[in-house]
This record gives structure tokens, C-alpha cells and sequence, in this order.
């Protein structure tokens, strides 16, 4: 019996460790990881607080304190090497940033260049539309056989512009009166526009 007596306490002694780390420890660790977490979320520094309260304890206090000043020596370094670091960085982002803005007032300038082009093209364009019509103007005013010796004597390409810009009408008036060969050629070369 005395064996299945000391099988019975180690089972209830397992038991009781059992239940000591899933009732009592296990939700007292949870609680304070959860309660750390949300404190650290809300801004407050719960490792700092720590440090300050286990500074009062002695033993304790000579752990923390000689820890936080080879941190502070090393942190002075390896900051002092980090800043520096960081300002070449900054400069070099200037210089970028000062290029960058050069190019742009450079981009700027061929872009107002452009739109100044495009400008005087849009005049020229309209004042060339213009002469065009003038000229349509001046075709409809006089007779289609004159109109026709006229067009006739033009070079090919100008003939063509000149006939493109008449009124349907008068640039049949007009071809009616040309050579047929002639009125042919321009036909066809209009069909081709």
C-alpha cells in the first residue's frame, strides 16, 4: 500500500503545481504583459518606472546604477556617431534638394519657352487660316473662268490649297472651266486629302 500511498502524493502534489501555475502564476504573468503592453501604448514608459522603483531597493539599485552609466557612455558615443552620420545625410539631401529645384526652374523655363512657341504657331496658324480665306473670299467674288487661269497657273500644291478652301459649288464652277486633264489631276489629288 505504501507505494500507491506515495503514487497518490506525487499525483497530488503534481496536482498541486499544476494548478498553482495555471490558476495563480500563468494569469498573474498574463496580466502583467497585458497591463505593461496597454501602458506602453498610452505613452506612459513602464521600464523607466521599473528602473526608478527597483532604484530603491539596495541591492538592486547598485545593478541599475552602474548599468545605466556604461549605457550612458556608450550611448553618448554611438549617438555623438549617429548625428553625424545623419548631418552628412541632411547635407547631401540639400545639395539633391538645391539641384532638384535648379532643374525645376530650368523645366520651367523650357516649359514657358514652349507655351510662348505654341503661342506665336496658334497665331501664325489662325493669321495663315485667315489669308486662306481672304483668298476663298476673293475666288468666290470673281468669275470661274478667271478664278480657274488663276489656280491654273499656281503651283501644284498651292493650287490645291487654294481649291481645298472655295465652296463646293464654286470649286466645281472652277474645275468645269480648267483643262480636263488638269481638272483631273486636282480631282483626284483632293479625293486623296
Amino acid at each position: 500500500m505504501k507505494l500507491g500511498e506515495s503514487m497518490s502524493e506525487k499525483e497530488n502534489s503534481h496536482n498541486k503545481i499544476q494548478w498553482f501555475f495555471l490558476v495563480i502564476f500563468i494569469p498573474i504573468v498574463f496580466t502583467i504583459i497585458l497591463i505593461t503592453v496597454i501602458l506602453s501604448l498610452l505613452g506612459f514608459n513602464v521600464i523607466d518606472k521599473a528602473k526608478e522603483f527597483s532604484s530603491n531597493i539596495p541591492i538592486v539599485t547598485e545593478y541599475f546604477s552602474n548599468d545605466d552609466k556604461a549605457v550612458e557612455e556608450v550611448d553618448v558615443v554611438s549617438l555623438e556617431q549617429t548625428i553625424s552620420e545623419q548631418q552628412a545625410e541632411v547635407d547631401q539631401l540639400q545639395k539633391e534638394i538645391e539641384r532638384k529645384d535648379e532643374e525645376i526652374a530650368r523645366l520651367g523655363n523650357e516649359m514657358t519657352q514652349l507655351e510662348q512657341s505654341q503661342i506665336v504657331e496658334a497665331e501664325l496658324a489662325n493669321q495663315a487660316q485667315q489669308e486662306l480665306d481672304n483668298i476663298a473670299k476673293t475666288y468666290e467674288s470673281m468669275k470661274p473662268k478667271n478664278a480657274a487661269n488663276i489656280i491654273s497657273a499656281l503651283p501644284g500644291e498651292e493650287a490645291l490649297l487654294h481649291l481645298s478652301q472655295v465652296s463646293i459649288e464654286l470649286r466645281a464652277e472652277i474645275l468645269e472651266e480648267m483643262d480636263s486633264e488638269q481638272a483631273a489631276s486636282f480631282m483626284s489629288r483632293l479625293a486623296n486629302q
